[in-house]
This record gives structure tokens, C-alpha cells and sequence, in this order.
């Protein structure tokens, strides 16, 4: 975490190139996402939102000793129910479901500041406060792999539920799982296992960026969008997709010596063949416009 101070734009890239170095389980997804929100928004601190975050958790555990006084063991509908008021009735945040595309509900800070967004900025205020909750017993939540809409699994002792940070933390069940998942991918669809498995602190923080990045793209805005890229390549160096979509953006764009250089290590670390055939075409290309 950095202390303090007033950030750069230097600053924070460092930040980011030494999350790209870090181990999933050492990264801090909301510290990550205020900064990338703070350089997004050219804004040169970030205390104020850190402030807001810790106080969620206080709020939250204000609410648990309250519920404890009249019960021997907190149950985790106490602890949904305790989140459930912090940020939904307290806070005041909710799910963005008039301007949905709009840009300020992938940024935290903007989030914080509007307080509404998008499922899965909703759902890093949700991890944040349940992964800084002092229990006992293990209370685990993580992000899962569901396509078009940011869920999370909390385990509490025996018990586990799918909660929907949009909708005010509803539990889903299976049969809205399935629903869900035919109305984003097609009627064929069929919910498998991998659809609700645990996703690491980087995906989570790529999936953010990866939003951003197809807005801007709709957007027609192709600059902002490949900076949205490098700073995904920073956080995940390791991830020949980015690597690839990043190359292809800079010879749209006509960068093309930055173009060669990045598709040319997008060659050296990618393992699977499929992408090979466009990218090396791609650099054919690429370095004959050059002679």
C-alpha cells in the first residue's frame, strides 16, 4: 500500500508494474482499483476513498457487535444482512441501471462518489469489507467466473450462497443462474462448473479494466482504449491475450514500431497456436512497411 501522499501518474504506474510482480493472493483489489480510478481521473490522492472504504468495514462491524449482543453466534445471513445495511441503506449505494454503460460506474472513486456502478465495483466494496473482517471462523468470499455479470461466493463454517452485489447482495440460485447465463450467451447455453468457480485478485482487476476498454472501443475511441491495455499489461505481464489485443490496437492505430515490439513478445510467450497465424502475419506486415 502506499503511504500518504500525493500521487503521479509515475506513481502509479509503479504501483501497477509492482502488482503485475505480485502474488494473487498479496494483492489488494480495492487499493489496486482506487489508483487505477485516481489516474483515470487525473486526481492526485486517494486518502478520502481509503477513508470511506475502512469506514465501511466499521459501519460493518459496528452492526455485527450489536447483533452479537443478542445472540451467542453470528450466523452468515447476520453478516449479509450487516453489509446489506452499510452499503445499500446506510451508504446509499445501488446498482446503475439508467446509465449502465457509462463510463464513472467501472472507475471506484467515481463509484464512491456516485455511489452506484457497475456488479463488479459493487462487488469489490463487497470483498473489501468481508475480507477485512476479523472471524474466528474463516469468512471467505471471491469472485466468480459467471460471464456478463459479476457474482460472489461467501462461505461462512458451513455455509455458502452466490450473492448478486447489484441487486443488494440477493442470493441466486440455480435456476437464475441458468436463466442469466442463456439470456447473456444464447438458449443453448448450459451453466457448467466453471461458470461459478473462484476467479484470482488479477482477473477480478482485468474484468474491471476489460469494461472500461469495450466502452471505449464502442466509443470509438481506440487511444484511450489502448491505455486502458497498458495498464492491464502492467497488472498481468504474464497474459499473451492483452499482449495480442494490445499489438493489433497500436497497427490500427499505426504505431508501428511499438506494434512489432509488442506483437513480437506476444509471439515469444503465447502456448496456444491459434493466435500465432494472425499476429505473425500481422508483423509481416508491420515491419515491410518499414524498408
Amino acid at each position: 500500500m502506499l503511504h500518504r501522499t500525493s500521487l503521479s501518474h509515475a506513481d502509479i504506474n509503479h504501483h501497477l508494474k509492482n502488482v503485475g510482480q505480485t502474488n494473487d493472493d498479496d494483492i489488494s483489489i480495492s487499493e489496486t482499483a482506487l489508483l487505477i480510478a485516481a489516474q483515470d481521473r487525473q486526481s492526485n490522492t486517494i486518502d478520502r476513498y481509503r477513508d470511506h472504504l475502512d469506514n465501511l468495514v466499521l459501519q460493518t462491524e459496528d452492526l455485527l457487535i450489536q447483533i452479537k449482543q443478542h445472540k451467542d453466534n453470528l450466523g452468515l445471513n447476520d453478516i449479509l444482512n450487516s453489509i446489506e445495511t452499510v452499503l445499500y441503506d446506510i451508504n446509499g449505494y445501488k446498482g446503475d441501471t439508467e446509465t449502465y454503460d457509462s463510463l464513472d460506474n467501472a472507475n471506484l472513486i467515481a463509484v464512491i462518489e456516485r455511489r452506484k456502478g457497475l456488479p463488479i465495483v459493487l462487488g469489490i466494496l463487497y470483498l473489501h469489507i468481508i475480507r477485512s473482517l476479523n472471524f474466528k471462523q474463516p469468512l471467505l468470499a471471491a469472485g466468480l467466473n459467471f460471464p456478463g455479470h459479476f457474482l460472489i461466493r461467501i462461505s461462512y463454517e458451513k455455509e455458502h450462497v452466490i450473492i448478486d452485489p447489484f441487486e443488494r447482495g440477493k442470493i441466486r440460485d440455480t435456476p437464475w443462474l441458468r436463466a442469466t447465463l442463456k439470456n447473456f450467451l444464447s438458449d443453448q447455453a448450459e451453466l457448467r462448473a466453471e461458470f461459478t468457480q473462484s476467479v484470482s485478485n488479477r482477473n477480478i482487476l482485468l474484468r474491471l479494466q476489460n469494461n472500461i476498454k469495450v466502452r471505449l472501443i464502442q466509443a470509438e475511441e481506440p487511444e484511450k482504449a489502448l491505455e486502458v491495455l497498458e495498464k492491464m499489461l502492467l497488472i498481468a505481464p504474464d497474459e499473451p491475450a492483452i499482449w495480442h489485443e494490445a499489438g493489433m490496437l497500436q497497427a490500427f492505430l499505426n504505431n508501428i514500431l511499438a506494434a512489432i515490439k509488442t506483437l513480437e513478445h506476444y509471439l515469444l510467450i503465447e502456448e496456444d497456436h491459434r493466435g500465432l497465424m494472425e499476429a505473425s502475419q500481422m508483423l509481416q506486415k508491420l515491419k515491410a512497411q518499414l524498408n
